[in-house]
């Protein structure tokens, strides 16, 4: 594939067909003291024990409830716009000018689905795209009555001492970012011209887990070109 600052009609035509055929789910992505490990055969959450001395405090009362209406905690709010702001980045860093998604908007429905399937991974202990109850990534979304010409998902996990703190929101962006350029990994998700809009939802388990979903849809309607 082309560089992604090359963006051509036949790349935006490939992106959005593989889009629309069915729902982009790329491997989860597990890091580990920087040991990167993809692929969905990564069967339960089993963090490491927590380290002595934390950056960061969070607590229990960060996953309590995580149901579409919840109000999550500042600091895990501030962790899901870190990360927010990291893809826009990207995308404007990768992605030209002309396209009428360079950047996305922010979907706070779409951001309770994610809370709720990060803080489910953990409670339940699985890693998966898929719930143990058999909910797939765009069955979640249409559950809460979200409306979409195509969606997405990303899923990664950091374990360890970065999940104490924002280095674990870098470390996640960094991983999906360090990819190669394709149209179906977690960098070519991230980077998908076709979507308009993103959610992210972040669970944190304080024996040292830190998951991170983001959801992408693309909404009725809209145009790839201008604005």
């Amino acid at each position: 594939m082309q560089d992604w600052l090359q963006l051509t009609e036949e790349d935006l035509e490939r992106a959005t067909s593989l889009a629309r055929s069915r729902p982009q789910t790329p491997g989860v992505l597990a890091i580990n003291d920087k040991l990167v490990i993809t692929g969905d055969d990564i069967a339960h959450v089993t963090p490491p024990a927590r380290p002595a001395s934390a950056i960061l405090t969070i607590t229990l009362d960060d996953l309590k409830s995580l149901e579409p209406d919840f109000h999550p905690t500042e600091l895990i709010v501030a962790l899901e716009q870190l990360m927010f702001a990291l893809v826009n980045e990207a995308r404007s860093q990768n992605l030209p000018g002309w396209l009428g998604t360079t950047k996305l908007h922010w979907h706070e429905g779409l951001a309770a689905v994610a809370r709720g399937h990060s803080a489910d991974m953990l409670r339940r202990q699985y890693v998966s795209h898929i719930t143990p109850d058999g909910y797939s990534s765009a069955q979640r979304i249409e559950r809460q009555g979200i409306g979409y010409v195509a969606c997405g998902e990303n899923i990664g996990i950091v374990y360890g001492e970065a999940s104490h703190s924002q280095q674990g929101v870098h470390d996640i962006h960094n991983a999906f970012m360090n990819q190669p350029r394709s149209l179906t990994n977690h960098r070519g998700n991230l980077l998908n011209p076709v979507w308009t809009h993103i959610g992210i939802g972040i669970a944190y388990n304080p024996d040292g887990a830190l998951v991170a979903t983001q959801k992408f849809i693309s909404a009725p309607g809209t145009r790839l070109r201008g604005r």
